[in-house]
């Protein structure tokens, strides 16, 4: 009798056991699909923002239009928003300097434009902050705070046309060899419109290659040589 009794607690226990291994598995399986499922939410919505900060800069469309990425800047513009999105997405703990030297490295290559008008910090400022605030799922406030931006066409997509007005002393040879693909990026060529570049609040990178060792003397017998920041 006691025999039977120690087996059928010894039953009961495993049985329960049993029960909890399986709860425990189905919970983990319910908290990892929640997960992924705000991983999910938190990149679409941080998608939406970036895409708003970047259709409403400025300076990348200026650029763009004034022909300093070519007849493919519009599409080198979106490969830089698509980078800045994934290299956001894909790292902790980043920042703002980090951000900006990266952002600044790319609007030189694919532009050879710098900014001076301090856009550049300010995006990568509030991009970081609104990535902070995805990630708490404080998206009321977020759309509250973009709603304030001017509301334009977005302009940063495959099927949006950009005009395109060539540089001043642009070489044209390029242009010409790209001549058959234009229908293909989406750009036109505006002859008629001048390119005012110092109106843009940039430089290209022609214009500061000519400045990047600027001699400043402050005091007497001393020599200063200022070069561009990368």
């Amino acid at each position: 009798m006691h025999f039977s009794t120690t087996l059928y607690q010894l039953c009961i226990h495993v049985c329960l056991t049993f029960v909890l291994i399986i709860a425990d598995i189905n919970l983990f399986c319910q908290n990892n699909k929640l997960v992924k499922m705000a991983q999910t939410d938190f990149q679409n919505n941080f998608r939406l923002v970036l895409e708003k900060i970047f259709n409403n800069w400025q300076n990348l469309r200026l650029a763009v239009e004034h022909g300093m990425g070519g007849r493919n800047g519009q599409q080198l513009a979106i490969e830089i928003m698509d980078y800045i999105y994934k290299y956001c997405i894909g790292n902790e703990n980043i920042a703002q300097g980090e951000l900006q030297d990266l952002l600044e490295e790319l609007l030189d290559q694919e532009f050879d434009t710098i900014c001076d008008d301090n856009s550049i910090p300010e995006i990568c400022r509030n991009l970081l902050r609104y990535k902070e605030l995805c990630i708490k799922g404080e998206y009321v406030q977020i759309e509250s705070e973009l709603s304030k931006l001017p509301q334009g066409k977005e302009w940063l997509r495959p099927d949006v046309k950009i005009v395109y007005t060539p540089i001043a002393g642009e070489d044209s040879s390029s242009d010409e060899n790209d001549a058959s693909g234009d229908s293909d990026n989406g750009m036109d060529v505006d002859e008629s419109e001048e390119s005012d570049v110092a109106s843009c609040s940039r430089v290209t990178r022609s214009q500061t290659r000519k400045k990047e060792e600027e001699f400043v003397e402050p005091e007497p017998g001393w020599t200063t040589v200022r070069t561009r920041r990368k």
